[in-house]
């Protein structure tokens, strides 16, 4: 592992997409802040790793045309127009226009298409609704990657869900894949040097396979067989079909899209009393008895919340080696 200044960081990440042509500074800090706030909360797996990543989508897919915009605009309903950039400048945008409609109209569905690249986690958005006081829901589509359980050809991407739920004291973001592993985490692993896990990939006939080569080149497996596969298509269509983006492999070809819905339970039931409620319900779940080998119960996104507060204020930060080099090389 590296010991560096998070300015050095930040310093090169920027110099890295402006050597890439990217020339807006707002969309660079946008995304470098995500970036490096997954690093802190731990998802390494979709952090600074994945500078070398876009730049190399970059490359291939070209410049913006401009800035994200809404190309539909209609009372809680929207789909924002991603211009070509980096589907994290898009999906902020999009975010914080769900944000903008649920505190307006109690609800809110925005897509984004039009954009490329990774676009981030959902548990980073789901922090944006629940620090506004809002439930979020955020799903996305990818490159497909997945395999039915009982075929072994990609169809799917892997196609996160993810929840946000204000409480509180308690954070609570359900954030979770619908292949059995994360690419991103299998890509963090073999960055590392580690040995794949059985059971995530099989190779492009089907045969298991421990080759991160193959999550490409074959296939991943969907989550729990056809119970993960079955999520996994619905929020293939949430994310594509519905807004104008690709759905699977080859059946409808677009950018990948990612969709947020928002609802603000202030309207419904009263903020405080909200929160409240969702409190006890935490609290009863953490003081539910365990066993001796079982230090705490922890809440989903109760881990990486930890993580961030305890790195957020610290002036350096730990990175792989080879994720390091990578970014001076993309730098310089």
């Amino acid at each position: 592992m590296a010991t560096i200044p998070k300015s050095e960081l930040f310093e090169l990440c920027s110099h890295a997409f402006k050597r890439a042509g990217y020339t807006d500074d707002k969309a660079i800090e946008t995304i470098c802040h995500h970036l490096l706030q997954n690093e802190l909360s731990g998802k390494r797996s979709h952090g600074i790793l994945r500078v070398k990543w876009s730049v190399n989508y970059i490359q291939e897919h070209g410049l913006p045309t401009g800035k994200p915009e809404l190309a539909v605009d209609c009372s809680g309903l929207g789909i924002v127009d991603g211009k070509n950039n980096l589907g994290l400048v898009a999906a902020e945008y999009a975010a914080h226009c769900a944000i903008n409609k649920a505190k307006e109209h109690g609800i809110a569905f925005v897509g984004a298409r039009n954009h490329f690249g990774i676009t981030g986690t959902m548990n980073y958005y789901n922090r944006l609704f629940v620090e506004s006081g809002l439930i979020g829901i955020a799903g996305c589509n990818s490159l497909a990657q997945v395999c039915h359980p009982d075929g072994f050809d990609p169809v799917l991407g892997t196609t996160p869900i993810s929840f946000g739920f204000p409480s509180q004291k308690t954070p609570c973001i359900v954030d979770v894949t619908t292949a059995e592993w994360a690419y991103g985490k299998l890509m963090e692993m073999h960055k590392a040097g580690k040995e794949m896990p059985e059971g995530a990939i099989i190779d492009k006939d089907g045969n298991p396979s421990v080759n991160f080569k193959d999550a490409l080149g074959g296939a991943m497996l969907p989550m729990q067989g056809i119970k993960g596969f079955s999520i996994g298509l619905a929020i293939e269509i949430l994310s594509g079909a519905l807004i104008g983006a690709k759905s699977g492999r080859d059946a409808v070809k677009d950018s990948d899209g990612i969709f947020f819905i928002a609802l603000n339970p202030d309207i419904l039931v009263g903020q405080k009393q909200f929160e409240e409620h969702v409190e006890m319900l935490l609290q009863e779940i953490k003081s539910s008895r365990h066993s001796d080998a079982v230090a705490e119960i922890l809440i989903p996104g109760e881990r990486s919340e930890r993580s961030y507060n305890a790195l957020k204020d610290s002036d350096t930060i730990e990175i792989l080696d080879t994720v390091y080099n990578d970014l001076k090389e993309l730098a310089a």
